[in-house]
């Protein structure tokens, strides 16, 4: 039962994202399969869930936060924008864009004992980046005055190249950019999958056809109605007939899953499969703004007598 209700409460987190045109992807390598893009600006502009992120920081004692608040980063305030991507090894990569100063930050480094003893500065194919000492991933590049990259050395260095033109970007990925075409970049919340041979061991779905699909895409949006698309395109025609079956298998296991949920199961009427009779086959939902909104009231009150 939590795991459903902290499914709803990421949905109801993602449908408070604002639109926003990403200036991200260049940094994103032409392997990566899965790409995730969202407003961190506009999240934290509900007050709820600024309360919240506030409440968190303070709680939470670790070498970043701690990094956070002596160089004066509120992520409030200085994060605007947050792609996040995995790559052909399996290799995370949160890419940021805000407002904080990366001369600030370098300059705090390198005159704070404390932070001294857990960061150092150092230049990753040529650009000033952060080396956390005590974890590996928790590594920091600055691509410009407003743009940052955290993860692996390994993959920072990537990025590197990627913002100088010496390694080829997500957009030069025929199979992205074809369906980047199909993907409401302008939605609160979008994210995009280029399948690989080895993707089916990766997601584990147990639904057979999934298999046909060789690349997805989804996005939330939330105005005078909510919508929810999640959408795979085939590479041939005589595969959309089983990817079809398999998508109306899925959705009918995710109802099943949220069975218990009746709040849920009544917003999941609404969802139907769809597709174009070529290549794509969709899950859609769309209902009104405010009926979703009652559906998450009801479930966050549900969440808080479980406590």
């Amino acid at each position: 039962m939590k795991a459903k209700f902290l499914l709803v409460a990421v949905l109801f987190v993602f449908s408070t994202i604002a639109a926003y045109s990403s200036v991200l992807l260049p940094l994103v390598p032409s392997d990566a399969y899965l790409v995730v893009n969202f407003d961190f600006a506009a999240i934290v502009a509900q007050p709820e869930i600024k309360a919240v992120l506030d409440t968190q920081i303070e709680a939470t004692n670790n070498d970043m936060v701690n990094f956070y608040k002596r160089a004066g980063i509120e992520p409030a305030r200085d994060i605007r924008n947050v792609m996040l991507f995995l790559d052909a090894k399996e290799r995370p990569c949160v890419l940021v864009n805000g407002t904080f100063s990366a001369k600030k930050i370098s300059e705090m480094i390198q005159t704070d004992k404390d932070l001294a003893a857990s960061f150092e500065i150092v230049t990753m194919e040529g650009l000033q980046a952060v080396k956390n000492k005590l974890n590996a991933n928790g590594n920091m590049i600055f691509i410009n005055e407003t743009t940052m990259a955290f993860g692996a050395e390994d993959v920072l260095k990537l990025v590197a190249q990627l913002s100088s033109g010496k390694a080829k970007n997500i957009n030069t990925n025929k199979a992205f950019s074809h369906m980047l075409e199909r993907v409401d970049t302008a939605s609160r919340l979008w994210g995009a999958v280029v399948t690989t041979p080895n993707w089916e061991s990766r997601v584990q779905i147990p639904v057979a056809g999934l298999q046909n699909m060789k690349t997805a895409f989804f996005s939330v949006d939330y105005d005078k109605q909510f919508t929810m698309e999640f959408a795979g395109l085939v590479e041939k025609k005589t595969e959309l007939p089983e990817f079809v079956d398999a998508m109306i298998n899925l959705l009918d296991a995710f109802r099943g899953w949220t069975a218990s949920v009746p709040e849920m199961t009544e917003l999941l009427k609404s969802a139907k499969v769809e597709d174009n009779q070529e290549n794509l086959a969709r899950i859609f939902l769309s209902v009104p703004a405010e009926q979703f909104k009652n559906t998450m009231l009801k479930l966050s009150e549900k969440a808080n007598e479980k406590k």
